[in-house]
């Protein structure tokens, strides 16, 4: 249990701020600062590109380059594929929870931590519906699985 008290921090401080998306987003549309943040995603995400792109170009290993650029291209069309600004921050959100469950388990990998990304997508959906009175959407379920496990993908390339 101690190598997974990080990840279950993160995803508890991911559970309240899901509950408060919808404040959180007119909250920073208020001060002016969706572009800001808009772009600091983009960044972070261009940074974990970069950085993959140039370890294993270096290194000349195909399948991990082939994997990186396989997680780092979902996110990207995930990213560009819509305006929302909620959708952007919430791929954040679940990309860097892939990566400190990655960090965590760099040296003993198990089953549960896949388990513990998409237990983790189910429940943030479960508590976002329940915040915002609609129904569970399992879309949102399967893309925030799939950038969380680009984020464990990023996190176990880089690491």
């Amino acid at each position: 249990m101690k190598k997974w008290i990080v990840s279950l921090i993160y995803i508890v401080l991911l559970a309240a701020v899901s509950y408060f998306h919808s404040r959180l987003e007119a909250l920073i549309i208020k001060a002016s600062a969706r572009e800001f943040v808009i772009y600091s995603i983009y960044g972070l995400f261009a940074a974990f590109a970069v950085v993959i792109l140039i370890k294993f170009l270096l290194a000349r290993k195909n399948l991990e380059l082939a994997m990186g650029l396989l997680a780092m291209g979902m996110i990207f069309f995930f990213l560009f594929s819509t305006p929302l600004f909620l959708f952007k921050l919430t791929l954040l959100e679940f990309f860097i929870l892939g990566v400190v469950v990655a960090v965590e388990t760099r040296k003993s990998q198990s089953l549960f931590s896949f388990v513990l990304l998409i237990g983790t997508a189910c429940l943030i959906e479960v508590i976002t519906n329940y915040a915002g009175g609609t129904r569970f959407y399992y879309l949102d379920v399967w893309i925030n699985s799939l950038t969380a496990l680009s984020g464990y993908i990023a996190g176990c390339l880089i690491i």
